[in-house]
């Protein structure tokens, strides 16, 4: 999850700098809202519902003060620019996977997974007791924006395939859907690797825009559509030890 920084939900500085973004009446009862964008879609098991589960939590704590309003991939932008959007400030907070980012800054990669890289626990460990948040501060706060861990899904599957694979030379030309830096593992087996919104990764698949594809695992709707239009899965990603 990242807020914007002027807009971080846990001091009166803050507040009081981001007051004039609220409509009057809301500041007049001593509510504060705030818009979060999500690189997925509402009905998405884990990443989807997440961030409703996290307005609910931060009203909850609140006891009504600060109102969080989700905007799923497409409603207020699109998936991939959430990032953009906070950090202009046409939204407040957004809920996506850093790695879909890392254009801006490489660092980022490594505030959410890297191929052969930190477990669940190593990840947490280190973001919380070996520096990593101020790292991850120093690479964020170019863009104004302030990031903090909200989920980890765990390793992830290898992929869905339309195509058999069975050696490394089954990569050549295979249309591949993957993140960095797993993407750039893969395009030195000479995959030709796209990266699209997980809402929109059955319907590659079913029309053959894509030959394979990762996202999480089994329990993951636009991964349970696709193992109806795929025929074949591969076991746990080394490229994806876990996905912050």
């Amino acid at each position: 999850m990242t807020v914007r920084r002027r807009n971080l939900v846990l001091g009166a500085t803050a507040a009081i700098a981001a007051a004039g973004s609220f409509p009057a009446p809301a500041i007049s009862q001593g509510i504060k809202e705030f818009r979060l964008v999500t690189s997925y879609p509402r009905e998405l098991p884990g990443s989807g519902a997440s961030p409703e589960r996290l307005a609910q939590s931060i009203a909850a704590m609140s006891d009504g003060r600060l109102k969080v309003t989700v905007y799923p991939a497409g409603t207020l932008v699109r998936a991939f620019e959430v990032f953009d959007a906070v950090s202009a400030g046409a939204a407040d907070m957004y809920f996506a996977d850093e790695k879909y980012f890392q254009e801006k800054a490489p660092g980022l990669n490594f505030f959410s997974t890297v191929p052969y890289g930190l477990t669940t626990y190593e990840f947490h460990a280190w973001v919380l007791f070996g520096g990593g948040q101020a790292m991850w501060d120093e690479v964020v706060a170019q863009f104004n924006i302030k990031s903090l861990m909200a989920q980890n899904t765990g390793v992830q599957m290898g992929g869905w395939f339309n195509k058999e694979v069975s050696s490394p030379d089954d990569f050549k030309g295979l249309r591949y859907r993957m993140p960095e830096l797993g993407a750039e593992v893969l395009r030195r087996m000479g995959a030709t690797v796209v990266l699209i919104p997980a809402g929109d990764i059955a319907n590659a698949l079913r029309s053959g825009a894509i030959d394979a594809a990762e996202y999480v695992g089994a329990s993951t709707s636009p991964v349970s559509t696709a193992r109806s239009v795929s025929t074949r899965r591969c076991g746990t990603g080394s490229r994806l030890p876990s996905m912050h």
